[in-house]
């Protein structure tokens, strides 16, 4: 049975599948092969997939949902056609006709395919776009970051040229970059961003915005709707032409590239310190890269193209369609879950995109014990698979057990990332008269599959306490499990208010999560140090210590205009 790919997008979805040699799309019953990621329900009640729903939501906003792709993984409900829908079930209709076409193509049913995300989708995401597949009837093979799938597609028609390449992810609604090298068959990833509310839609959306300004219309204008079409449309006319025009409300308006990228300044400004942070992860000067591919059909905008080559130095690359790269490399991706004899001599490794790690508590001071700090295990843009461990200690030889709080993030502060797990340890206390208190070794696994695998061993009694985070709960077998584990077993092997204060604290937040590895540990030992301080009502130790402090933020520089999602169900601005 085939494996297919499928590129669940923001605003459209593709499927496609490997062919003979060649990866290609394929089309629905209008010769399409770009089918919009939306639903609705007619008049008479029949419900609506791809272009007849984009069609029916333009002329009845309430009727239906787009866009949903950016709530996935949340608490989100749309009421539309009677009943409340939530991102997954609104995913599942799209999966199932990306299904449904297929089938068209292959003449016979299929049930496993690999599906894309955003590179920067977290944990939950990616779980409820598995929850997605399985109502749609589909097995998921492998879920693949979207930028990859991309290099995939450019590693599989050049398998032996030797190049480092950026890949700039504009689609409609997600940001994603990643740095890969190619050589020798080998697509190795070695760094990740991106954001996963930014898109081309945002764009659209700011220079509809602008163009109701020009006319005194409110931005809530009932007819926005309907003028939302000829927007996109226009936005997709400058990417040809320095200027175009386009009526309103009876304003006949001459919109140039300029009022774009004027409508789109705060947007673009979110684009570069992804892109420099990438790249600083990856340890690569922009001149060190070879090549840009251009991957998302928003990445075709004149204003995106013009920020490419005034910060990366050269101009990207579209020798693949943008809008059907991503497809294309899933479908790479699908012939090597099924070990296609085509793609036998091809290679791909990927990273961790965010950083794995726990919530610690640290003593500043005799008696002044403070929780909630956050203490990465595994660094964002590890190469996967890989274990990492470090041994934490009880506060008191009288302790007997510890909470484990596993998050995921950049925050410095544990609250601020995202919770995966928890896992309770036992039997810490020490025997009468010991002074040291209880030690416990924590180390993370993690493996392509998505399986975070913790394992915490109390030093002085051996005993193991273990839990499996999985990315895709129940996706994956018990036998598959364990072969993973087998697999990631030869990596364990182990060794053992004042304002200026709070402006330290909050700039050194923000650099927290811009740095990692050696210099963020340096960070962390500045900040403990300054927070100490804080904590002794001495105002000459917090001069020093602040001092220490200001040095270290002077010497890294901070991208302006640096731009956190925000934590997963709260809202931006919340």
């Amino acid at each position: 049975m085939a494996i297919i790919g499928i590129d669940l997008g923001t605003t459209n979805s593709l499927v496609s599948v490997l062919r003979g040699a060649e990866p290609e799309t394929l089309a629905n019953e209008m010769g399409e092969h770009l089918t919009p990621s939306a639903v609705a329900v007619a008049q008479d009640g029949a419900l609506l997939v791809g272009r007849p729903a984009w069609d029916r939501l333009i002329q009845s906003p309430a009727s239906g949902r787009a866009f949903f792709k950016r709530d996935m993984g949340t608490q989100a409900v749309y009421p539309f056609g009677g009943k409340r829908w939530t991102p997954t079930e609104c995913s599942a209709m799209v999966l199932n006709e990306m299904k449904r076409i297929a089938q068209l193509h292959l003449g016979r049913e299929t049930t496993r395919a690999v599906v894309t995300v955003p590179a920067y989708f977290r944990e939950s995401q990616r779980a409820a776009t598995a929850e997605a597949a399985t109502l749609a009837g589909l097995s998921v093979e492998r879920i693949i970051n979207e930028p990859t799938a991309a290099a995939l597609a450019y590693g599989y028609r050049e398998p032996d040229k030797e190049t480092r390449l950026l890949v700039f992810d504009l689609g409609g609604g997600t940001f994603d970059v990643t740095v890969l090298e190619v050589f020798s068959g080998v697509i190795e990833v070695r760094a990740s961003g991106g954001e996963s509310r930014l898109g081309g839609e945002d764009y659209t959306d700011a220079l509809l915005d602008r163009l109701l300004a020009q006319c005194n219309l409110r931005p809530d204008h009932p007819g926005r709707a309907q003028m939302r079409p000829l927007v996109e449309s226009l936005k997709r006319r400058l990417s040809a032409r320095e200027q175009t025009a386009i009526t309103l409300e009876g304003h006949e308006l001459l919109v140039s590239r300029k009022d774009l990228a004027a409508a789109g300044a705060e947007l673009t400004g979110r684009l570069r310190p992804i892109v420099m942070r990438c790249l600083r992860d990856a340890g690569l000067e922009p001149e060190k890269l070879d090549e840009i591919l251009l991957v998302g059909g928003a990445s075709r905008m004149h204003v995106i193209t013009e920020f490419i080559a005034g910060e990366l130095k050269r101009p990207g690359s579209m020798k693949l369609d943008p809008d059907r790269v991503v497809a294309l490399g899933a479908a790479v991706q699908a012939a090597l879950c099924g070990e296609s004899a085509a793609v036998k001599d091809l290679v791909l490794t990927d990273v961790c995109a965010h950083t794995l790690g726990i919530s610690v508590a640290k003593q500043f001071s005799p008696g002044q014990i403070v929780p909630g700090y956050y203490e990465p295990l595994i660094e964002r843009n590890t190469t996967v698979p890989v274990s990492r461990a470090k041994l934490f200690s009880a506060f008191s030889p009288q302790q007997d057990s510890i909470l484990i709080e596993i998050y995921q993030g950049e925050a410095r502060m544990a609250k601020e990332n995202h919770l995966l797990g928890k896992l309770r340890v036992t039997g810490l206390k020490r025997a009468p008269g010991e002074e040291d208190p209880g030690s416990v070794e924590i180390r993370f696994s993690y493996d392509m599959s998505g399986l975070l695998e913790v394992d915490a061993t109390v030093e002085h009694t051996r005993k193991t306490f273990h839990m499996m985070i999985e990315e895709r709960p129940g996706a994956l077998t018990k036998k598959q499990i364990e072969a993973i584990r087998q697999r990631m077993a030869p990596l364990k092997v182990s060794p053992r208010d004042r304002v200026h204060n709070r402006a330290r604290l909050e700039r050194a937040a923000r650099m927290y999560a811009a740095l990692k590895g050696e210099e963020r540990q340096e960070l962390t030992m500045l900040l403990d140090r300054f927070e100490e301080a804080l904590g002794s009502q001495d105002e000459s130790a917090w001069d020093a210590t602040g001092r220490q402090l200001d040095i270290f933020l002077s010497l890294h520089a901070l991208e302006e205009g640096e731009w956190q999602p925000p934590a997963e169900g709260k809202a931006p601005g919340a």
